[in-house]
């Protein structure tokens, strides 16, 4: 086998392969004779039959065969000779053998990753922010636990609902020809007053009403509602008030600590409720200087960056916007001006993959079967789903390979980053600013994260609210209308 090599672009390489007709001849051979000794033809006996009339009666099987087995192989050992790193698929320019004695010619393109220089990173000035957390702030996320822990107590007043009140009620939407909307109604429904899950124009109306009465107003629907039937309608809404109910906040003691968590005591509760703040806190100062020291690395180098990987990006980008268009009811813009929008987020992206790329194999990165399992546990924790049906998914939908090149960045971005001079330096937020990003993440959400927590509205305090409780298109924006409608 000879081949030569053809420079297409900076990083993309075309390889011309001419293979001799002595091994065209010898590849037949060998998948002639696996046909041979596995197929029936009549009056022979399995692996008996001549050479000759099996190649010839299989011909159809055995010439495409033998050419996928050639060329995969001869493939193979070309891009590991050439110490090649593919970025691309491998397009090939191939024709079926059609025969013996006869050279054989094909060729294939690849867009390779590129080789340069690392900036020297050993020892390089990286500051990260220093972490803390105040009481108030440990005191705050007890509160909201105990808060979502309350048991709801019947209230025997005659009284007009107010912020802390949980209400049971009746609601029905119509419009302006005084029809009842579809999806906007629902009967006994529970819900918690002032806590921000209802539309304010909905609270406003509930909140104008005595317990055994009804009441009427307008809602406006935001612009950006979920459901694009809703979105930006402006309707009627009459409700019906059966009853209040006051939350009744529990001690915090030992047992509390229990519940919450399993906790022996309160002193374990905090510690525990502290352990996750700072190890959030950490984790977000750790990516914030990693996220630093990998731009300052970035800006040291310079290198042609692959037209697949970002072609491949910039189309992923522009149909996951596409997506979210179409689910906010909005005509979707061209595909085309959606990638063009794309690419400048795109190039940064496979930049930075590049140059983690290229410092995995300098600093010997590896990822083993065990990393990816891990990851694949943790994504199936984080979405509450079984390990089973996320590794699954994974394999089927062919999205192993890219969770093994994200872990290898991941890994390497760590080498880089064990190897800089940190120094840490006074946040430049405060605590107050530090809990509102905190309050972001669903991490901070679940500070006690082995708490079993009772949600209020979801506690049905009568026997007349026996019924399941309806999504309540009017009460939270980002619940599908027409799952309300009972």
């Amino acid at each position: 086998m000879d081949y030569k090599v053809e420079e297409l672009g900076p990083l993309k390489k075309k390889i011309n392969v001419t293979v001799p007709a002595n091994d065209v001849d010898t590849i037949l051979d060998r998948v002639v004779a696996k046909y041979r000794s596995t197929v029936a033809i009549p009056g022979f006996r399995k692996g008996k039959a001549p050479v000759g009339m099996v190649e010839k009666q299989f011909a159809r099987d055995i010439f495409p065969e033998a050419t996928n087995f050639l060329v995969d192989n001869q493939v193979r050992g070309i891009i590991e000779e050439l110490k090649l790193e593919p970025a691309s698929d491998v397009e090939y320019d191939v024709t079926e053998l059609v025969g013996r004695n006869k050279e054989f010619a094909y060729s294939f393109s690849v867009e390779v990753m590129p080789v340069f220089d690392l900036p020297d990173y050993q020892d390089f000035p990286l500051e990260q922010e220093e972490v803390n957390v105040t009481t108030d702030e440990i005191d705050d996320v007890i509160e909201r636990i105990r808060h979502d822990m309350a048991q709801p107590s019947l209230i025997d007043a005659k009284r007009k609902p107010k912020d802390g009140d949980i209400v049971s009620l009746d609601f029905t939407g119509f419009d302006e020809e005084g029809k009842e909307i579809p999806g906007i109604k629902a009967d006994n429904i529970q819900m918690p007053i002032g806590d921000g899950q209802a539309l304010e124009d909905f609270e406003k109306i509930i909140k104008s009403v005595k317990v055994g009465e009804e009441g009427e107003g307008n809602v406006v629907f935001p612009a950006d509602f979920p459901n694009p039937e809703f979105a930006g309608k402006n309707m009627l809404v009459k409700v019906k008030l059966h009853s209040l109910f006051e939350r009744k906040l529990p001690e915090i003691d030992d047992e509390f600590a229990k519940k919450i968590g399993n906790f022996e005591n309160v002193e374990m509760m905090r510690s525990a409720i502290t352990s996750n703040f700072m190890q959030t806190r950490l984790q977000g100062a750790k990516n914030i200087a990693q996220k630093n020291l990998l731009d300052s690395l970035l800006k040291m180098v310079d290198y042609p960056l692959p037209e697949s990987l970002v072609d491949r990006y910039e189309t992923m980008a522009a149909a996951e916007a596409m997506q979210k268009l179409q689910q906010q009811g909005k005509i979707a813009e061209n595909i085309e001006k959606l990638k063009a929008d794309a690419r400048p987020e795109a190039e940064n992206y496979v930049r930075s993959y590049v140059f983690l790329h290229r410092a995995a194999k300098v600093e010997n990165v590896s990822v083993e079967e065990q990393d990816i399992m891990q990851q694949l546990q943790r994504i199936a924790m984080s979405s509450g789903r079984k390990f089973e049906e996320v590794r699954d998914e994974y394999v089927n939908k062919n999205m192993i390979g890219a969770l093994y090149e994200r872990i290898m960045a991941d890994k390497a971005m760590q080498a880089i980053y064990a190897k800089a001079k940190l120094t840490y330096v006074k946040p430049t937020k405060s605590n107050d600013e530090k809990a509102q990003d905190d309050a972001k993440d669903k991490n901070v959400k679940k500070t006690a994260s082995k708490a079993t927590k009772k949600s209020a509205d979801n506690v049905e305090p009568t026997a007349e609210a026996d019924k399941p409780e309806a999504d309540k298109s009017v009460k939270k924006p980002k619940t599908s209308a027409k799952k309300a409608e009972k």
